[in-house]
């Protein structure tokens, strides 16, 4: 199986090589981004994660990785 994008009703989550949401950090093509505990891409946002704040757009990538 590939890994892939997948939109479901507007929320962003990534699917790994085995089919199963990823969750964390996740680096593609140079570009941070973070999916939450249930999967969704963070976005439009900023969270604080092992106690530093990061900034997401609304594109989902981290601003100041």
């Amino acid at each position: 199986m590939q890994t892939e994008w997948l939109n479901l009703n507007g929320t962003w989550y990534y699917l790994n090589s085995s089919g199963a949401m990823h969750v964390g950090w996740i680096q593609l093509n140079g570009i941070w981004y973070y999916l939450k505990s249930n999967g969704a891409m963070a976005c439009n946002e900023s969270l604080t994660i092992s106690g530093k704040k990061y900034h997401f757009n609304a594109s989902g990538k981290c601003t100041n990785p």
